[in-house]
């Protein structure tokens, strides 16, 4: 992966697409989780979505990587921090993906009639997309503040 792309950094770039589509996926499972009839007319939508959230993330966390590795050496920074619970977000988008796909399984396969069974599937869909999003808001801070250095003051409060 180039470490730039027209001369900005490609982390840069490519969160754009994470920050968009983490949210939209765990939201989108969420709703198929809640409503069986959106379930089956958007879940493989939904499902779709989850998935290719697996390989952006990744991307955008060698993009990180990279990043890191061409402008930080200490290891107490915002932007280390940022980098430790960055490189955690793949698995909670990929626990996101295996719930999207297993309720979109499960209604395919006929346990729609199994009540429980299809109750557990979408509590564990429900979990598994409000985590997510706690940790992309995590990240997302963490991020913020390597980049900005915190909390900006107005000039009229100086």
């Amino acid at each position: 992966m180039p470490y730039s792309v027209f001369g900005l950094p490609s982390h840069i770039l490519i969160i754009h697409i994470a920050v968009v589509g983490i949210p939209a996926a765990c939201l989108a499972v969420l709703a198929v989780a809640v409503r069986p009839a959106w379930r089956r007319k958007y879940g493989l939508a939904a499902a779709i979505l989850a998935v290719l959230m697996i390989p952006v993330t990744y991307l955008t966390q060698l993009a990180g990587e990279q990043l890191y590795n061409h402008n930080f050496n200490f290891a107490d920074s915002p932007a280390a921090q940022h980098k430790e619970l960055g490189s955690t977000l793949v698995w909670f988008v990929v626990a996101v993906a295996v719930m999207a796909v297993a309720l979109v399984l499960a209604e395919r396969m006929g346990y729609a009639d199994h009540h429980a069974a299809m109750v557990v599937i979408a509590a564990l869909a429900i979990g598994a997309s409000a985590i997510c999003l706690v940790r992309v808001v995590q990240v997302g801070d963490s991020g913020a503040r390597a980049a900005w250095g915190g909390t900006v003051k107005s000039s009229s409060s100086q």
